[in-house]
């Protein structure tokens, strides 16, 4: 376990909040510092890529796990959690678009994680919005095992990250606005190059986690690689959509990444604290009940300062997520591999 990328999920977890709390209260969350909150998404993507490598490239490679461990594995950790969320939002709501009727292909689609597939709202945002990502991290595990000779190359990844990069270049630009979070920000095959940058920086890792480097020079990385992540976000109000959607937060978390997983500069050391590391461990559930919890809370706190209503429906958050995680996700877990 590397406990600084733990820990970072948090913080682009409540990101991802900060994204969605406009819906609190509209007039005082509208700046786009809140707005590109989403890109914690694309951080998890990339993440997800570097641990699941980190993890299981050796493993699956010399037989000591076998593509059906590693299948139940990822189904327990992700599934349990969905489908409750997924019935509680039949009951609150848990949609960004306007209400629409739900269909049991709606259900069905949203049950399974094929629903992202689909480049329209009132699918890919069914129910419990948030879920549409699980439809992407879905498609990354059920290619990973298959894909272990493209991905102990680092050069074929590579070139499959170039050649991404063109493909929403030139697509980027010809799609029409009504489509374009359809296709280049929820669609599962436009998000694989995320995963695939996420296992390309393993293999940077493997080469330089060895060297030895002094706590000073390790901080003064860490520090920059959050400068570089600030700029980028700050001023990303005037990229277009499809880039910020796919390749535009590459280079500052791929730096990020690389440089915290060394755990060796002060910020590191604080973000190794246990308090940090039990957040990143429930980011999961704050993830995906955010917005079931915004639906309850959010006439409630409609008379509150803005900031007072937010920290009201966060800790309402943070107080699921962590209950879900010890009674709910963790016993699911053990259960599901223990019968699989």
């Amino acid at each position: 376990m590397i406990d600084t990328l733990t820990s970072l999920r948090l913080f682009f977890a409540l990101m991802v909040y900060a994204s969605h709390i406009c819906m609190i209260n509209e007039e005082a969350f509208s700046a786009h510092i809140f707005k590109e909150g989403y890109v914690g998404v694309s951080f998890f993507f990339i993440l997800s890529g570097f641990i699941i490598a980190h993890n299981y490239t050796t493993k699956l490679s010399n037989g000591s796990c076998s593509k059906k461990d590693f299948w139940v594995a990822r189904f327990a950790r992700i599934y349990p959690l969905h489908l409750l969320t997924l019935a509680i939002a039949l009951i609150v709501g848990g949609t960004f678009v306007a209400t629409q009727p739900i269909s049991w292909a709606h259900l069905f689609t949203s049950a399974t994680l094929t629903n992202a597939y689909i480049p329209r709202s009132d699918f890919f945002f069914a129910l419990n919005s948030p879920a549409w990502s699980l439809c992407c991290e879905q498609l990354f595990y059920a290619l990973f095992p298959f894909a272990l000779p493209i991905i102990k190359s680092p050069k074929r990844l590579a070139w499959i990250a170039v050649a991404a990069i063109f493909v929403v270049l030139i697509g980027g630009s010809m799609t029409p606005d009504g489509y374009i979070k359809g296709i280049w920000y929820t669609n599962p095959i436009m998000r694989l190059p995320d995963f695939v940058v996420g296992v390309l920086l393993w293999h940077g890792y493997q080469r330089i986690k060895e060297r030895k480097m002094s706590r000073c020079m390790a901080s003064i990385m860490e520090i920059s690689t959050i400068l570089l992540f600030t700029i980028f976000y700050i001023y990303a109000e005037g990229v277009p959509k499809p880039y910020r959607y796919s390749f535009y937060y590459w280079l500052p978390m791929t730096a990020i990444i690389l440089t915290f997983s060394l755990q060796k500069g002060v910020i590191s050391k604080l973000l190794r604290a246990r308090i940090f590391i039990i957040g990143g461990e429930i980011s999961y559930g704050i993830y995906l009940t955010q917005i079931l919890i915004i639906n309850v809370l959010a006439t409630r706190v409609a008379h509150q300062p803005g900031a007072v209503g937010a920290t009201i429906v966060l800790a309402a958050i943070i107080a699921a997520s962590y209950l879900s995680y010890r009674f709910f996700e963790k016993p699911m877990n053990k259960l599901i591999k223990k019968h699989l």
